[in-house]
């Protein structure tokens, strides 16, 4: 049922405010945090399994009593600590994923551009607008975006370049077959200097290595069991099964990551030449052992089942490839995950899960490993096939038309959720533990069983990775709402900005309050490097992991506020905007004071988001978003100087062509750094550094 309701467009309340406490106006200012609260009581069962707010009355909660349904309340002991951490970040990420879904409410009844055949919202009048809000509607703008309209290569074809550069000009050559995955003159994976056999002895640290470097951001995978089967391998030998897929494919990641202490030991001016040689020929030897291991994977792909084990694989087969500067091959397989995925869902019951109905039920069943390894699982493909989207044109899978029943995965627990007994879920085959003796196997199986869960526990933090996982789904949520409300129809739709101011001032809202409320050990990097202090050994690898957690939180930060920024951007490089006499013969004439003050603050926001992107995401460091930090470097490099090109916004610390020269020096040498194995990142560097020799 549809609630005419009259909103003011700059109090947007969120769910977590009350009715009589407005909220305050977005501004460009930091979002003071939220004051602790006390812990939440439990929900009812039946609120807790269909992840809906339970309002905890006795004997009966209001959903229950509204839907003449049994409620059942389990009383429990006192919270451990463990609890209570993890139950303030679940409410705060509850909190804020609730207010932002009031944005979707603004904008699906504005007059924004976002489909085709909307209605027109009403007029404004003072300050305010006659909304209709849908009190029942699901919030699935998040589900599906447009695809790659805020790339790089839409910034070519932007005006301020006078039609030089043809539509995908930097990712042409992706798609050309002589750089693409399916070579006409290779049909199958292959080592390029030729396949050399395998130490299976290394198996083991290389997991380890893979569980540092590479889980803690994807943390989808039942580590005992992985390090089990790691170790079965070593001694009795690989072999042809899903299981012995993913120990390869968790091999072949631990050879070619690294620690990001290590990234960030960048040499002097002089030395950089020779030091990136140098640092190149070094991990050659580990990339030609891990595409060893990748191919002896592959070989095993194709016997994988519908199940979750099959979808890990091919979740981790992308993430390789996108580790190695293949984005196409990489979206192959997280589609194929997701589709995996998507099948096992429908197996489970039948047909009876329609896409229309979330499979609670499906989702509840198995052990509470299977459980949260299946929703991260979902996220993980969710976010890895979007990930792409935003700079490739490609099909999303069927995923995006499913929604989770659970707003965010559930965190494990290592005590609880990996019993002494050891737990492989729904699915999982015991064929690895048959070939001991029975009488063995027992007799061992509680000390293996606590000694690999020591074992993980030194390997990092979980509830420090968990914290981070849990951020990246909500701002994945945040920056696929910003994609749906400013990039539905491309720069078309930016002709004309008004509309969209006190949406940008909204979600930058959201954007502030997520930067405000990040834990300490997931805020800015620089924030947390250590004082120099001698460390043991895990402290030092704990101090990576935790840097290089914070470095990609405000690399997703800096991401998303370039996508809210870019359509401000836009009108003013293409029509000046000022309060002065040129204003009153350009469209600026039709803004009212306070919108061109607005406007104005906007842009120098997304200038300087620019320019730190510049800062922040030219480091050396080979990981899953690698590709993408490139791809965000050039973006925002050609931004910059369509900026400068325009001559209607000054760009801070850039008033001379030497000062232009120092602030791409470290853009350009990144991208010749990583050039040789990404024909498209080559491209992009000679561009940008034709346009900066036409400037200089």
């Amino acid at each position: 049922m549809d609630l005419d309701t009259t909103i003011d467009v700059s109090h947007i309340r969120s769910r977590s405010q009350s009715l009589e406490e407005p909220a305050p106006r977005a501004t460009a200012s930091a979002i003071h945090p939220r004051q602790p609260r006390s812990r939440r009581r439990a929900a009812c069962q039946t609120c807790r399994k269909r992840k809906v707010r339970c309002n905890n009355a006795r004997p009966a909660c209001g959903f229950c009593q509204h839907n003449g349904m049994n409620c059942v309340y389990i009383e429990r002991g006192e919270p451990t600590k463990e609890d209570r951490d993890l139950g303030e970040v679940i409410e705060r990420l509850d909190n804020l994923a609730y207010a932002v879904e009031n944005i979707h409410s603004y904008l699906s009844s504005t007059e924004t551009p976002t489909s085709s055949g909307r209605p027109a919202a009403p007029q404004q009048t003072g300050g305010q607008l006659d909304i209709p809000v849908e009190d029942t509607e699901p919030y699935k703008d998040y589900l599906q975006i447009p695809s790659s309209r805020g790339s790089a290569d839409t910034v070519l074809t932007w005006p301020i370049f006078r039609g030089r550069f043809r539509e995908n000009a930097l990712i042409t050559t992706l798609f050309q077959s002589s750089h693409g995955a399916e070579s006409s003159a290779v049909e199958t994976w292959v080592v390029p200097d030729g396949f050399q056999p395998t130490d299976e002895e290394r198996i083991p640290a290389l997991v380890d290595r893979f569980i540092q470097n590479v889980h803690t951001k994807n943390p989808i995978l039942d580590l005992e069991a992985l390090i089990r089967w790691g170790r079965h391998a070593a001694e009795f030998g690989l072999r042809w099964d899903a299981q012995s897929c993913l120990v390869l494919l968790a091999c072949a990641l631990g050879c070619v990551s690294q620690a990001f202490t290590l990234s960030m030991k960048a040499p002097g001016q002089d030395e950089r030449t020779t030091h990136a040689s140098e640092e190149k020929s070094s991990f050659a030897s580990g990339l030609k052992e891990g595409e060893t291991f990748f191919v002896m994977a592959c070989r095993r792909i194709g016997l994988l089942r519908y199940s979750v084990l099959g979808a890990q694989c091919h979740f981790f087969a992308g993430v390789y490839l996108m580790y190695t500067f293949r984005p196409l091959a990489a979206w192959n397989h997280f589609y194929q995950a997701s589709t995996f995925y998507r099948l096992r869902l429908r197996m489970i019951d039948g047909l009876n899960i329609d896409d229309d109905i979330p499979a609670d039920e499906a989702a509840q069943r198995g052990t509470p490993v299977s459980r949260h390894m299946e929703q991260s699982l979902y996220w993980s493909c969710f976010k890895s096939e979007v990930e792409i989207r935003v700079e490739l044109p490609l099909p999303q899978s069927a995923i995006a038309e499913y929604e989770y029943p659970a707003l965010f995965p559930t965190p494990p627990n290592l005590s609880e959720d990996y019993p002494e007994g050891g737990s492989h879920g729904a699915g999982w085959s015991t064929s690895w533990n048959s070939s001991r003796p029975a009488s063995s196997y027992h007799s061992n199986r509680a000390q293996t069983s606590f000694g690999v869960r020591n074992h993980i526990m030194q390997l990092f933090d979980e509830e420090q990775s968990w914290y981070y996982y849990l951020t990246e789904v909500a701002l994945r949520r945040i920056g696929n709402r910003v994609l749906n409300a400013f990039y539905r129809e491309g720069q078309s739709m930016w002709s004309d900005i008004r509309p969209f101011i006190p949406l940008a001032l909204e979600i930058e809202t959201q954007i502030n309050a997520w930067s405000a409320n990040l834990p300490p050990g997931l805020r800015h990097y620089k924030d947390n490097e250590g004082s120099g202090q001698t460390r043991n050994r895990f402290s030092e690898m704990q101090d990576s992991i935790s840097l290089e957690l914070s470095w990609a939180i405000a690399n997703r930060l800096l991401e998303i506020r370039l996508w809210l920024y870019q359509p401000f951007l836009y009108f003013v490089i293409h029509n000046p905007v000022d309060t002065g006499q040129e204003a009153r013969r350009t469209r600026s004439s039709s803004f009212t004071g306070e919108e061109l003050a607005t406007i104005a603050i906007l842009v120098q926001s997304g200038m300087h988001c620019a320019l730190k992107i510049l800062e922040a995401r030219c480091l050396r460091h080979r990981h899953h978003g690698i590709w993408f930090d490139l791809r965000a470097l050039v973006t925002s490099s050609l931004i910059v100087i369509a900026a400068i090109k325009s001559g209607n916004l000054d760009v801070p610390g850039i008033d001379s062509p030497m000062e232009l020269k120092s602030h791409f020096e470290g853009t350009l040498q990144a991208l010749n750094y990583w050039e040789d194995e990404a024909p498209d990142i080559k491209k992009a560097r000679c561009i940008l550094a034709g346009l900066l020799t036409e400037m200089g």
